[in-house]
């Protein structure tokens, strides 16, 4: 006779209850952030740029927080920071003292000098008409941007190609080259290099280049405001016209602004010349529309660009206009 002690599924429990108590547990990190006005938060800090501190928790998804109302953080790992005068570093802690010395808290690798920000966007827009009118148009528009540290180069590109009854009625290009430093969180300088024709408006060439001062006046996940003021060599080429060489002023404004969070976002952006010898022979490009994100970094708008010259020969309209629907995809 045989007495059996333990039984199989004892046997089974015993063995994972050793082997839980035996395998090391992972750590997870949770930093404390405490608020000027006494409040705590337990999470884990994501990131902090433009003023904003973002921190993952359990119990309310993500939160975003002023980061001129944060007293203290302290961590069980290190963050990396980027300090306002230039250079990266760990830290454990920071304080309400050494806060206001941060520009932003575990950064992009582009921030650091560590990596490249390379982002575009390209839009479409295409419109076929068979009816009584047979029409065709074809605009398409390209931006790129790299930067790395402190140093910024915008690639802008445009095509509008538009028949009527086989007859071009629109063949314009457009080409912006531009180099920025960026001095702090609201200046900048730099030069830029422009080059358009417009077949239809008898423009075989208007070439530019020169520099120029911007101001980023709002720079936020919302909105973002920027102009850039400068001076340019510029140099014409009409049909009709001899040759023209003149000096310029310049000036552009970007603004931006979220209607609804990923959802609607209005935008304006205008370019200008004025000769100074010829106040009048204003050369203006404005694009107005309202964008709708779409999944994936794809998105739709509708957009008005107006051009305004006031040194249109006799008999032409010194303003044209253009209602487009595009289709752009983001990355």
């Amino acid at each position: 006779m045989s007495i059996r002690l333990f039984s199989f599924p004892f046997i089974s429990t015993l063995l994972l209850a050793l082997f839980l108590c035996t395998t090391p547990q992972q750590a997870v990190a949770i930093d404390k952030i405490m608020l000027e006005n006494g409040d705590r938060i337990s999470g884990s800090v994501v990131r902090m740029e433009k003023g904003v501190l973002q921190v993952q928790t359990e119990y309310a998804g993500t939160l975003f927080i002023a980061w001129n109302k944060i007293s203290e953080i302290s961590s069980d790992s290190p963050m990396r920071i980027l300090m306002k005068e230039g250079g990266a570093g760990t830290v454990m802690n920071i304080t309400a003292e050494n806060r206001t010395l941060i520009q932003a808290v575990n950064p992009d690798a582009w921030q650091t000098g560590d990596g490249h920000l390379f982002k575009g966007e390209a839009a479409i827009s295409l419109n076929i008409d068979r009816g009584n009118t047979r029409q065709e148009e074809a605009d398409l528009d390209v931006a790129i941007e790299w930067r790395h540290l402190n140093h910024r180069i915008k690639l802008q590109s445009e095509l509008e190609y538009d028949t009527a009854e086989n007859e071009k009625t629109t063949d314009r290009w457009f080409i912006l080259a531009k180099y920025d430093n960026i001095v702090s969180s609201l200046r900048y300088y730099g030069g830029k290099v422009s080059y358009k024709t417009d077949r239809i408006a008898d423009l075989n060439l208007r070439l530019t280049a020169g520099p120029y001062l911007g101001i980023q006046f709002i720079n936020t996940p919302v909105t973002k405001l920027s102009t850039e003021l400068g001076v340019d060599g510029v140099r014409e080429s009409f049909d009709a016209l001899p040759e023209n060489t003149y000096l310029a002023g310049s000036w552009s404004v970007d603004f931006s602004h979220t209607l609804i969070a990923d959802a609607l976002q209005f935008y304006h952006r205008q370019k200008g010349l004025a000769n100074v010898n010829n106040l009048s022979g204003v050369v203006l490009d404005t694009w107005t529309g309202l964008k709708i994100p779409v999944r994936g970094g794809f998105s739709t708008s509708a957009e008005l660009k107006a051009e305004y010259s006031g040194d249109a020969m006799a008999g032409t309209d010194p303003w044209d206009l253009a209602y487009r629907l595009k289709f752009g995809y983001l990355w």
